[in-house]
């Protein structure tokens, strides 16, 4: 761990603190709520975990840096808008996982278009949109998030 994982401890633990000490009964309610939502999230991060290992027994550095690097140009980026709109999942699950892309030499637009296809495409819950909304709505929706994601990474990369 790092000082700035002790640092972020620290603050959490003088906040609860703080607050139980201002109303032990909603401090209780708030922990128990944050419970449930980490042992929500707990499969999404094995999953992650255990999807970073496969990839680093399974993929060879160089393998990651021909799909995802910087000489793939605008290929990357749409492989990992394809990625990040097929595995859905909660945003905090797919931070190490960019972490380890990066790690492995993939480009910054790739990583970032990674990211936010994976919050905002949706590919999975698709067949849900278009029966409450409308095919035409989801479609367009799931085709402009795609898009923008591209897009978005692409001037992530620029811009680092």
């Amino acid at each position: 761990m790092t000082s700035t994982d002790y640092a972020l401890l620290a603050v959490t633990a003088a906040v609860v603190a703080y607050s139980a000490f201002r109303s032990g009964p909603k401090t209780k309610k708030a922990l128990r709520i944050a419970l449930k939502q980490f042992v929500n999230v707990l499969p999404f991060f094995i999953a992650v975990f255990a999807m970073i290992g496969l990839f680093e027994v399974i993929l060879t550095p160089d393998q990651i840096q021909s799909w995802l690097g910087i000489g793939q140009g605008l290929l990357a980026p749409i492989y990992a808008a394809i990625f990040g709109g097929l595995a859905t999942g909660p945003p905090a699950a797919v931070f190490p996982l960019g972490q380890y892309l990066l790690s492995q030499h993939a480009s910054i637009a790739a990583v970032a278009t990674l990211l936010i296809a994976w919050v905002a495409v949706g590919t999975i819950t698709l067949p849900a949109e278009i029966r409450f909304f409308s095919a035409r709505f989801a479609l367009s929706r799931w085709a402009l998030a795609l898009t923008l994601s591209v897009v978005l990474g692409l001037v992530m990369g620029w811009v680092l």
